[in-house]
């Protein structure tokens, strides 16, 4: 499965535990969905100042843990 259908899957996932979910789940779902379509805008080359921002944040965080080298970026 590529990138895409990744992004496309978990969207679609999250959406219908939305429309079958309680509202503990409905936000869960909310949070996971703010993500993916933050990443799939920014993929497209269609991200928002804000959507930047949270994959930076992502970044930075990923990087010093030690999961992505310094320099490197979790987004290829």
């Amino acid at each position: 499965m590529g990138t895409t259908e990744f992004i496309e899957s978990r969207l679609n996932a999250y959406a219908e535990k939305i429309k079958t979910g309680s509202a503990k789940i409905d936000e869960h779902s909310i949070g996971e969905m703010t993500f993916f379509m933050a990443l799939r805008r920014v993929l497209a080359g269609k991200g928002t100042p804000q959507d930047l921002g949270m994959m930076d944040a992502i970044n930075d965080t990923l990087q010093d843990k030690g999961i992505v080298k310094i320099g490197d970026t979790f987004i290829t």
